[in-house]
């Protein structure tokens, strides 16, 4: 296919990478700092009570104000590179997928199974990034 064709069927899937990391990064953050100094945790155990979190909305108050409001994307550049590969592999693998299978059929036939089988086409060709991402991500959260 022509490339304008080959950029339209990644670009969605890059744009939704995009999107879904600069909505759920800061939840992942929080998440992640309470889990290693949330109150109750081993790692804020012996921790003054200033830098224990007592909830996220507590864990939220103390990064905007000692570290600013750019701290809730710490260690973002991981999972948005490794999203927007991910999504922008599902979505030409999952059409590309579907056609292959659908050919032949008559247009506009519903046909589940191939659908199913697309789908996990789509999701096994993202795995293959998504793992070593999953890997990282934790990892370059506390070292940005």
């Amino acid at each position: 296919p022509p490339v304008h064709k080959r950029v339209l069927d990644v670009l969605p899937g890059v744009s939704g990478g995009v999107a879904r990391i600069m909505v759920g990064q800061p939840f992942d953050t929080i998440k992640t700092r309470l889990q290693v100094l949330g109150k109750g945790t081993i790692g804020a155990a012996g921790m003054p009570p200033e830098m224990v979190y007592n909830s996220g909305l507590d864990c939220v108050r103390k990064m905007m104000k000692s570290e600013g409001p750019f701290s809730l994307y710490k260690g973002t550049i991981a999972p948005l590179l490794g999203n927007m590969v991910l999504l922008g592999i599902h979505f030409p693998t999952f059409m590309q997928t579907r056609a292959y299978l659908e050919q032949g059929d008559a247009p506009g036939a519903y046909t589940p199974w191939k659908i199913l089988a697309a789908g996990a086409a789509a999701g096994a060709a993202g795995s293959v990034v998504s793992t070593p991402t999953e890997l990282i991500v934790p990892r370059c959260r506390w070292c940005a």
